[in-house]
């Protein structure tokens, strides 16, 4: 026969273990409860940014001139993390995947800069097959080709963007610094001038267009010593030439000598 003591004693322990299942079964409704809300509110969202278009791409173009202006200001971080929002909400922004890059590169994240630079140079490739006249894209196009180290095909897309927007003082003188680098000085030389007839206060163009004379000037005495090398060849080949002769002769008059003579008139016969 139980005590009142153990009987109480039992009825303790049965309500303490009833406690702790109807705390744990709560915190479990709590969680499921919490977790039907965030994806509630995850769905809106995206729900949200795929109704209204036009409202992803003005925020996309917030985020990107916010990007810029921390990248401007050495927050190469805070950059890539902005580009990085800006390309979520409107993938297809060109200019996101070049600013990206360049936060990329910053950071010394060369292969995921790259990938960047590809992506821009697809999107803006694309957007001047629809706008053939657009100049600020052609330049881009020409900057995420030069960050490729794509020499030909930035000077190209630049060259394009000054027959665009003649005015563009920055175009002619990307330019320039792509065609030195492909060492084509004279050009180079003619789209600095350029730059220069629009801001003669653009010290770099000053300084490049003295580059690239001193470029035109090697690849001018290069062309002179390499004219001098062939000349003194020939030269040299044909005073080889002469010797030869002069021996081959000599020796051909060698062999006639030692050769019996010929009779001058056909003998006669004795009468």
């Amino acid at each position: 026969m139980h005590t009142p003591s153990a009987i109480l004693s039992s009825a303790r322990k049965l309500f303490v273990v009833t406690a702790a299942l109807l705390l744990a079964l709560g915190i479990c409704a709590c969680r499921r409860g919490a977790n039907k809300n965030a994806n509630a509110n995850g769905a809106s969202t995206s729900g949200r940014d795929n109704a209204d278009p036009e409202k992803s791409k003005r925020e996309a173009q917030a985020l990107l001139d916010q990007g810029k202006e921390l990248y401007k200001n050495d927050q190469d971080e805070q950059a890539a993390k902005t580009f990085e929002e800006a390309i979520r909400l409107q993938p297809d922004l060109a200019e996101a995947h070049l600013r990206l890059g360049m936060a990329y590169a910053a950071l010394e994240r060369k292969p995921e800069a790259d990938e960047s630079y590809k992506k821009a140079v697809e999107l803006y490739k694309k957007r001047i097959q629809s706008d053939p006249k657009d100049a600020d894209a052609f330049f881009n196009l020409g900057e995420a080709h030069s960050f490729l180290h794509q020499d030909e095909e930035a000077a190209r897309a630049y060259r394009q963007a000054t027959r665009l927007k003649p005015d563009d003082e920055e175009a002619f003188y990307q330019l320039g610094m792509a065609e030195t680098r492909l060492a084509r000085y004279p050009e180079a030389t003619t789209a600095f001038k350029k730059a220069l007839e629009l801001d003669p206060n653009d010290y770099r163009a000053t300084d490049a267009i003295e580059e690239a004379q001193e470029g035109a000037k090697r690849v001018r005495e290069g062309k002179r010593h390499a004219e001098e090398m062939f000349r003194k060849q020939q030269e040299n080949e044909n005073a080889n030439g002469n010797l030869n002769g002069n021996k081959n002769r000599n020796k051909n008059a060698n062999s006639n000598s030692n050769r019996r003579p010929a009779p001058r008139r056909s003998p006669v016969n004795p009468g």
